[in-house]
């Protein structure tokens, strides 16, 4: 939306409140995508089962990686064949992303191409500011360490320094022992928060929470408002809600 403007109308596969995980999309979906020219595909799971679906239902439509050479193998907590999907939560990944968008639109409709490359300058310039943001932020934290259900945060932690302690380990909640372990780090690290999103079980966060004294609060890497999401992912990574 922000590079196309008004030349493009984009339709979301996974809608607020949708798990990327377990998503099936519906026919009235299905059928929206036979008007579409184009579909960005960032690696997220249900993309590793549609993708190849949807290329033999849609031969016209053109697919377009925006996660292509961008994930790393980073420890994450998502199991080792998997690749972490959330690169869209490191800015500077963002604005790799951004490129990406900006040469399939101009590829597309190339009459538009220089109304698309002054909206891709400036959201690139917006994503600057915004890194320095978070950089500033978490500067002034009292922390560096933060505690998670789902890994979803995982290159947000390695753009900015930080240490993302997960409670959840390939899909699957803690054992016995796992849970003494990350109750142990927690009260060594003096985790005061413990973040989970909407799409995830709560019950075993709030037992660890009230094992470490800790509370919980929601962060939602799927938040539409990207910047203001991230803004307060930071302040509240860093200490600077409480």
């Amino acid at each position: 939306e922000r590079i196309g403007g008004k030349d493009v109308k984009v339709e979301v596969m996974v809608q607020p409140g949708e798990s990327p995980a377990t998503f099936n999309p519906k026919p009235k979906k299905m059928s929206r995508l036979a008007n579409s020219k184009l579909y960005f595909s960032i690696g997220v799971p249900f993309e590793r089962i549609w993708i190849s679906r949807l290329k033999a239902i849609q031969p016209d439509l053109k697919f377009i990686s925006l996660n292509q050479d961008l994930s790393s193998k980073i420890k994450s907590g998502h199991s080792q064949d998997k690749q972490d999907p959330h690169i869209w939560l490191s800015p500077l990944l963002v604005k790799k992303m951004v490129t990406g968008i900006e040469v399939a639109l101009s590829e597309e409709k190339p009459e538009r191409a220089e109304f698309f490359k002054i909206n891709h300058i400036t959201l690139a310039q917006e994503l600057d500011t915004l890194d320095q943001e978070i950089r500033d932020i978490l500067a002034n934290g009292k922390t560096r360490s933060f505690m998670v259900f789902h890994p979803a945060w995982s290159y947000f932690a390695e753009a900015y320094g930080l240490k993302q302690i997960s409670i959840e380990h390939n899909g699957k909640e803690p054992g016995p022992r796992t849970l003494q372990e990350i109750i142990n780090r927690g009260k060594k690290l003096h985790i005061k928060t413990i973040f989970v999103q909407k799409q995830f079980g709560l019950s075993v966060a709030k037992k660890i929470a009230k094992m470490i004294g800790a509370t919980i609060q929601e962060m939602d890497p799927l938040a539409e408002n990207y910047f203001e999401n991230m803004r307060q992912t930071a302040k509240a990574i860093s200490g600077a809600n409480h």
